[in-house]
């Protein structure tokens, strides 16, 4: 018959394991959605300077008279609109924070799987971390 512990710290490697697969897909969705909110609202907001600046050296550029200087205008506002709905989205999503905890939680889940892959610690000690783990990141392990 198998040794309840040694039985148990195989549950908790199933569950690491699953849970390392999970925070790792998590991790890089909100990689790629940080990466786009940013860089959208990078390029918006430098084409809004560049439009603006280049409108307001040389006159406009886009077309002539009244009806240019309405549309260097009406691009700059959609522009600048762009580059302010990519920055409210990312604050109002906590992106950049959601990140860190996520990378964070999966240093730990990493830190944990290669400890009972060696055998360095005791199964009581790789319990009470997997526990500790689940009440410091439940919401990204949910």
């Amino acid at each position: 018959m198998p040794d309840a512990s040694k039985t148990n710290v195989q549950g908790i490697s199933e569950r690491i394991a699953e849970n390392l697969h999970r925070v790792t897909q998590q991790g890089i969705g909100l990689r790629k959605l940080n990466a786009a909110l940013i860089v959208t609202s990078l390029v918006s907001s430098g084409l809004t300077t560049v439009l603006t600046g280049l409108t307001a050296a040389r006159g406009p550029v886009i077309a002539s008279g009244v009806a240019g200087w309405q549309l260097a205008c009406a691009i700059a506002a959609v522009l600048s609109f762009v580059g302010a709905l990519c920055t409210g989205i990312a604050q109002q999503m906590r992106v950049g924070d959601r990140l860190a905890k996520t990378l964070e939680c999966l240093g730990r889940l990493k830190a944990l799987d290669a400890a009972v892959l060696a055998g360095s610690r005791a199964d009581s000690e790789i319990a009470a971390e997997y526990e500790n783990i689940l009440r410091s990141y439940g919401e990204i392990l949910r």
